[in-house]
């Protein structure tokens, strides 16, 4: 399969990576021509547990030349990036092709859809974790489980086909019904650990370490099954905060994607994670206190760094 990665962050270079060892044709799209010139010298670098993969892939900033030929096309950017990806896709990606998303946050799948049309747009989530160290350089630092399924309706022989090329490149994965019910379930995921490992300053084990971390974990997810509750989703899991607490603790190591990007002064996705389910209670009239505290603590780190 053809697979152009749109994005060389921590997620976005794992996958090229173990996908590329699986037999995939991988490209990687890259926004920052200077980014993509210095990768396609250095190589790609993935750490784990077992050493160090270097690979060489192609990766380009032409969306032309990156996404010629592809059959899918993996998402990998952050969620405020979105909208401008569904727009490089939506014009130079081919007819045929599917894009997935495996991104963080709430939206992300509805935007695409509004791009390419829903029977082109898958929707994942994966907790498997990844840590950025250096441009075109990651480190594979916890397994986890992946779930994907089409933005509409069930499985299909293009969803079952990926999964198949994700369980070769050695990720558990399990096609599903129903993206939505896959996003929500890694919302709840993001909302538990996220902001807090960001305002803390801790790897996603530690929360369970703190007494009053753990509290705070536990109402920040009360808050989002509350808001979904009248949605009707079903989530993989039957006890949500059991399961936020396992993935916290199967990924004890791993320092989150908003802390990376906190220690990096970067911009968050905060506001499309706990800022979504502040955004979706106040619609449906759900109190939402401890997800707009976490999501204002998040911006004042973020406002502090911008020099604001």
């Amino acid at each position: 399969m053809r697979v152009t990665i749109v994005g060389p962050g921590s997620v976005g270079l794992l996958w090229a990576v173990r996908l590329a060892q699986a037999g995939a044709e991988v490209t990687i799209l890259d926004h920052r021509p200077e980014r993509a010139a210095q990768l396609n010298q250095t190589g790609i670098f993935l750490e784990d547990a077992e050493g160090e993969t270097h690979l060489n892939l192609a990766v380009s900033a032409d969306p032309d030349q990156a996404l010629a030929g592809a059959e899918l096309a993996l998402v990998c950017v952050k969620a405020y990036h979105t909208a401008e990806a569904a727009r490089t896709l939506a014009a130079h990606l081919p007819g045929p092709a599917r894009a997935l998303t495996l991104q963080n946050g709430a939206g992300n799948v509805e935007v695409l859809v509004a791009a390419l049309g829903a029977e082109r747009v898958l929707g994942g989530i994966t907790s498997e974790g990844a840590t950025l160290l250096a441009p075109g350089r990651a480190r594979h630092a916890g397994r986890g489980q992946t779930h994907l399924g089409r933005a509409e309706g069930p499985p299909d022989a293009f969803v079952l086909a990926l999964a198949e090329l994700f369980n070769r490149a050695g990720f558990a994965t399990s096609p599903a019904q129903g993206a939505q019910n896959l996003i929500w379930t890694k919302l709840v995921i993001n909302v538990g650990i996220n902001a807090l490992t960001a305002i803390l300053g801790v790897p996603n084990g530690r929360l369970l370490d703190l007494p009053a971390a753990r509290e705070l974990m536990a109402a920040a997810v009360a808050e989002v099954l509350a808001v979904a509750g009248p949605l009707r989703v079903q989530f993989l899991h039957a006890d949500m905060p059991a399961q936020v607490e396992q993935v916290a603790a199967r990924t004890a190591a791993n320092i989150s994607s908003m802390l990376q990007d906190v220690r990096a002064h970067r911009r968050t996705e905060v506001e499309f994670i706990n800022g979504a389910v502040c955004r979706r209670g106040a619609e449906m009239d759900v109190a939402t206190p401890v997800n707009r505290t976490l999501t204002s603590l998040v911006l004042a780190l973020e406002q502090g760094y911008n020099g604001s």
